[in-house]
């Protein structure tokens, strides 16, 4: 009875083995790749929006887990701690897939192989272009679902200026900006600002406060100037509670201003579009919410 049980043991080991290891059709391959497709666009879409938990939501969390980048090797919790802190300083991406192969090892097992290259703006004003980059994904089936176990890339990168705001004289923009400004803040309250052209430079000092009904509610100084050297605005001010705030972006044409909050991980920006030279509207997203306003030249 013992020799028999030990056997049929055997049997179903080795039944459930060549199950899982036999043949996969032509068409079960095709709907494997169309599955795997899925998840590697849902991956590519999390890291072009900096979205870390859509990025890393199929990454399997196991000591067999292997990410490698460049030839530098991390296990499951190096790479999330790494890719948490590089998402976190990135405003956004484009991904440019030229290529991509996959191949159905059996049932469970699948080999993605992707040639792209990526785009990356940084919250910081600064861009980076990684072209050319190879990518690839070993994704096992777990749990009825497809995980990445292994990750490999690697390639060149450059620093490069934004496609949008090439040609475009940053610092000379800027300066129609200059003047006084106010814009409506909410029932009886305005916001002034000043802008101020310091001699011989690219900069403008900026005074600003919050007035309702005669009272000041804050007010703050700053500068708003052209930094060659990134060839981005920088726009740096304190308020008087103690706030600080610090913007950094370029036009991205002659009427439109687009300006990214540094300090902030949500992707918090300012665009300004200019309607007439007197007059512009101002869009803030902050925590993912919208708001509009239009300012005027004070006169």
């Amino acid at each position: 009875m013992k020799t028999r049980f030990i056997l049929l043991v055997l049997l179903i080991v080795c039944i459930s083995c060549g199950t899982n290891n036999k043949p996969v059709s032509d068409a079960q391959k095709e709907k494997i790749k169309g599955e795997i497709i899925e998840v590697v666009n849902t991956i590519f879409k999390g890291a072009e929006e900096a979205n870390f938990d859509k990025v890393i939501e199929s990454w399997y969390d196991s000591p067999d887990f292997v990410y490698m980048c460049n030839g530098k090797t991390y296990n499951y919790k190096e790479c999330m701690d790494e890719m948490k802190q590089f998402l976190n300083v990135l405003l956004n991406q484009k991904c440019t897939i030229v290529d991509e192969k996959y191949a159905v090892l059996d049932n469970s097992t699948v080999l993605g192989t992707i040639n792209t290259n990526w785009l990356m703006n940084y919250k910081d004003g600064h861009s980076v272009l990684q072209d050319p980059w190879a990518v690839q994904f070993t994704f096992k089936k777990i749990d009825n679902s497809w995980r990445v176990i292994y990750h490999v890339e690697s390639g060149a990168e450059k620093s490069v200026s934004s496609e949008s705001s090439k040609g475009l004289n940053q610092a000379e923009l800027l300066m129609k900006f200059a003047g006084n400004w106010e814009a409506p803040m909410g029932k009886d309250t305005t916001e002034f600002v000043q802008f101020k052209r310091l001699q011989g430079e690219n900069v403008l000092s900026l005074f600003f406060k919050g007035v309702t009904k005669g009272e000041i509610l804050f007010e703050g100084t700053g500068f708003w100037g052209y930094d060659a050297a990134k060839n981005k605005i920088d726009l740096s001010a304190i308020v008087s509670n103690g706030y600080v705030f610090h913007y950094l972006g370029e036009f991205t044409s002659p009427g439109k201003l687009e300006l990214f909050d540094v300090n902030s991980a949500t992707g918090n920006k300012f665009i300004m579009e200019s309607i007439s030279p007197d007059e512009f509207k101002e869009t803030a997203i902050e925590n993912n919410k919208v708001a509009t306003r239009i300012a005027k030249r004070a006169k």
